[in-house]
C-alpha cells in the first residue's frame, strides 16, 4: 500500500529508488573505508561501555584523545570522525563530528603533532633514473613485461593505483607520433565517470617507453581486442596463467617493492603514490609547465599539485626577482 509522507504518497519501490542512487553516492571505497572506520569505533565504544550509535559528544570525543595519546596521525583520527559522523547521518541522527567540542579536540591534536613536528609522511619521489633502473631489472616473462608496463604507465601519467587498476584493453587507443590516448574512466577526482583522455607519449628509450611497454603486455597476455581489464593477474610456473579478473590495487604496491628489492633501490617511503609524486617533481625539472602538469595528472588546484614536490617552488621564485 502507498505510504503517506509530508502529505503526498510514497508508491511502492520509491523507497527502494531513492535507497539505491544513495547508495551510488559514494565509490565503494569511500563506503568501505566508512564502514571499516565504524567498525573500529564501535569496538572501541563497547569495551569502554559506550553506545556507538547513536553515540554521546563525550564518548567520540574521548575515543579521538585516546587515538591521538596512541599516535594515530590526525589525518587518520580525522578519517575516523568522519566514518563515525557518516554512520549517524544514514541512520537519521546528528552528527558528533559536526559537535563543536569534537571539533575542537581535532584541532588540538592537529596543533599538538605540529608542535612536536609530526608531519604527515609522504610517499618518497623517485628520479626518472630510478624508475629506469626499477623496470630494466624486471624478468622477461609475462609477469615482468605486466609490471614494466604498469610502472611505466603509472609514472608517465601521474597515475594513482585506482588508476592504473582501473585500466580497460579498450582505454588504449593509438594517436599521433606513434602515441595511445588513453582513457581514464573514474577517478577519485571524477567520481561521476565524465572521463578524462590523457597522451601518453612515446619514450625516447626502447626499454623505457611505456608505449612499446603496453603493447608488449597486451600482446604477452593475449588480450587484444579485449573488452577487460588491463591489468590483471598472472599465474606462476613456465606456463602462466593469464587472469581475467582486474588487478587489485594491493598489488600495485607488491609490484613496486618487488621492483625495488630486484634492482636494490631502498624501500623506505615506497609506495604506489611514489610513482605520482615523481610524475610531478621529474616534470617540473624537465620544464613541464604547471598547466599540463595538472591536467595529466587531473590535480583540482595547482596548490594541490605543489603540495608534491618540494622542487616546484625553485622553479621561479619570487625572491629572485626583488633586485637584492
Amino acid at each position: 500500500m502507498p505510504a503517506v509522507a509530508e502529505g503526498g504518497l510514497l508508491l511502492p519501490g520509491d523507497v527502494a529508488s531513492v535507497g539505491r542512487y544513495l547508495g551510488a553516492a559514494r565509490a565503494d571505497s569511500t563506503r568501505k573505508a566508512y564502514d571499516a572506520d565504524f567498525r573500529a569505533w564501535s569496538d572501541w565504544a563497547r569495551r569502554r561501555g559506550f553506545t556507538p550509535l547513536p553515540a554521546a559528544d563525550s564518548a567520540v570525543a574521548t575515543y579521538l584523545a585516546a587515538l591521538g595519546d596512541a599516535g594515530a596521525s590526525p589525518r587518520t583520527i580525522a578519517r575516523r570522525l568522519s566514518g563515525i559522523g557518516h554512520a549517524h547521518r544514514e541512520a537519521g541522527h546528528p552528527s558528533p563530528s559536526e559537535h563543536p567540542g569534537t571539533r575542537e579536540v581535532l584541532r588540538g591534536i592537529r596543533r599538538t603533532a605540529a608542535r612536536d613536528g609530526r608531519r604527515p609522511r609522504k610517499a618518497r619521489a623517485l628520479d626518472t633514473a630510478t624508475i629506469r633502473l626499477l623496470v630494466e631489472e624486471l624478468p622477461d616473462g609475462v609477469a615482468g613485461l605486466r609490471d614494466r608496463a604498469l610502472i611505466l604507465t603509472s609514472f608517465a601519467l601521474g597515475l594513482r593505483a585506482s588508476d592504473a587498476c582501473g585500466l580497460d584493453v579498450a582505454d588504449l587507443v593509438p594517436a599521433g607520433h606513434g602515441g595511445l590516448d588513453v582513457t581514464i574512466g573514474r577517478s577519485k577526482t571524477d567520481q561521476e565517470g565524465a572521463g578524462e583522455v590523457l597522451a601518453l607519449a612515446p619514450g625516447v628509450r626502447a626499454r623505457t617507453c611505456p608505449v612499446r611497454a603496453l603493447q608488449a603486455w597486451v600482446d604477452a597476455a593475449g588480450i587484444a581486442g579485449e573488452d577487460g581489464p588491463l591489468f590483471r593477474s598472472v599465474g606462476r610456473g613456465p606456463t602462466p596463467r593469464i587472469g581475467r579478473t582486474r588487478m587489485a590495487r594491493s598489488s600495485v604496491r607488491l609490484v613496486l617493492r618487488r621492483a625495488a628489492e630486484r634492482a636494490g633501490v631502498p624501500l623506505d617511503g615506497l609506495s604506489p603514490h611514489s610513482l605520482r609524486r615523481s610524475f610531478a617533481t621529474e616534470g617540473y625539472k624537465a620544464g613541464v609547465t604547471e598547466r599540463e602538469l595538472a591536467r595529466t595528472g587531473r590535480w583540482a588546484s595547482v596548490t594541490t599539485m605543489r603540495g608534491y614536490d618540494a622542487s616546484s617552488r625553485w622553479a621561479d621564485p619570487a625572491s629572485a626577482r626583488l633586485g637584492l
